[in-house]
């Protein structure tokens, strides 16, 4: 890695959270505390926010900090243990290769065209990270480059926009990890607008993660993990990769019979949050960030019920590596073992219908804890050597499995 050793980071993942949410990047300091102090309990300790860049910066020379009561937010975060990744994403007129051109539809202060100038560009970064150097370390460059139109410029032109934001950023803070990519095309349509991947992993020195967007979805919405994976494969590159936006809006307790939720399908829309973390971390993503917190009333933070399942997914799954995927030749039924870093595993498993439902055994000679999406906890001890479980469309998990511990399906 370019600032921080796959040495340092394989060391450092087992003990680092797992769980974040995006959040709005500009919310009354006051409804900040309640945010923060609920986040904790839903087991979440990352926030990512945009930089409101046009709006602390709106002209050469000035800088409001005290926009929005933004940095009041990330003190807030700090305090609570919620670690920031903020997003350089736009920036104010006068910085803008095209002044007159495309705008946010949230903020119509925000150009979305790259920066003209490398030198006042780099300054006005120097700045930000400086400023809050203070309660970040992780740094996000752009938002989805190969297509999305949150960055209206060519791949070229976003490989120049990383190259003189990281470049900057390091100056003022040398071991800053920097978020780079945000991708959500994989390799679709290689040599077309969008083809950000193929030259991003030409430059390995420019980002220490992979940041990537909806590898759950059907296939001609997003681009698979393996997409990013192989890229990285034939590269030589070995970096961690982030789901820095994945959608889990639904209650697997309100969907309607035959509901289903299989990944790359429409099912995929309607998962959980226990699901989507568990089927993101065993694809080989280290770390989720949940699509939001509270960028409208749908958000998570006026929902209890998926709360708490990022709560059970975030105590289950923390630090946790996959080993397998069994195949029961069902398509309908899923079942992931992880290995936790204290070398237990932990079994993850549901079904992807609503009504159906599939039994399960574990093979021990030791108690079994399982822990269902509400965080409903119970204790099955074997009998003869075995625990039976059923698996449901509402996940569970199975905890603290020795690694002796046989699962067997049916």
């Amino acid at each position: 890695m370019s600032q921080v050793s796959m040495q340092e980071r394989r060391r450092a993942v087992g003990n680092e959270p797992l769980l974040g949410m995006i959040a709005a990047p500009v919310k009354a300091a006051s409804s900040r505390v309640n945010d923060a102090a609920a986040m904790v309990r839903t087991g979440v300790r990352w926030v990512q926010l945009d930089i409101p860049l046009s709006r602390i910066n709106p002209r050469a020379g000035e800088f409001r900090w005290d926009y929005g009561e933004y940095e009041a937010s990330l003190r807030i975060f700090a305090r609570a243990g919620i670690s920031p990744v903020l997003k350089f994403l736009g920036q104010a007129d006068y910085l803008s290769q095209d002044p007159a051109g495309p705008h946010a539809d949230w903020d119509e202060t925000l150009n979305l065209t790259p920066p003209r100038s490398r030198e006042q560009w780099q300054e006005v970064v120097r700045r930000v990270v400086a400023q809050y150097a203070p309660y970040c370390r992780h740094w996000q460059i752009g938002n989805e480059p190969d297509g999305g139109g949150y960055f209206r410029g060519s791949a070229e032109e976003y490989m120049q926009y990383l190259h003189w934001t990281a470049t900057a950023i390091r100056s003022v803070q040398p071991r800053a990890v920097i978020l780079g990519g945000e991708l959500f095309r994989g390799q679709m349509e290689p040599g077309s607008y969008g083809d950000v991947l193929s030259r991003l992993v030409r430059r390995p020195d420019l980002f220490d993660v992979l940041s990537i967007h909806y590898p759950l979805g059907r296939p001609e919405d997003a681009g698979p993990i393996e997409d990013y994976q192989r890229a990285m494969q034939r590269a030589g590159i070995r970096k961690p990769i982030w789901n820095t936006e994945q959608q889990a809006p639904t209650s697997c307790e309100n969907a309607a019979p035959g509901t289903t939720t299989h990944i790359r399908t429409e099912g995929a829309t309607r998962l959980s949050p226990l699901k989507a973390i568990g089927h993101c971390i065993a694809l080989g993503m280290e770390k989720v960030f949940l699509i939001s917190w509270d960028y409208d009333d749908g958000g998570l933070a006026y929902r209890p019920d998926l709360q708490q399942e990022c709560l059970v997914a975030a105590r289950a799954l923390q630090g946790a590596v996959p080993l397998q995927r069994l195949d029961s030749g069902q398509r309908d039924l899923t079942t992931y073992l992880f290995r936790k870093p204290d070398g237990s595993r932990v079994l993850a498993f549901w079904t992807e219908v609503k009504g159906f439902t599939a039994p399960l055994s574990i093979q021990t000679g030791q108690q079994v804890r399982v822990v269902n999406h509400r965080g409903e906890a119970q204790t099955l001890q074997p009998v003869q050597g075995s625990v039976r479980l059923t698996a449901e469309f509402c996940p569970k998990v199975a905890t603290g499995l020795e690694a002796a511990a046989k699962v067997r399906l049916g």
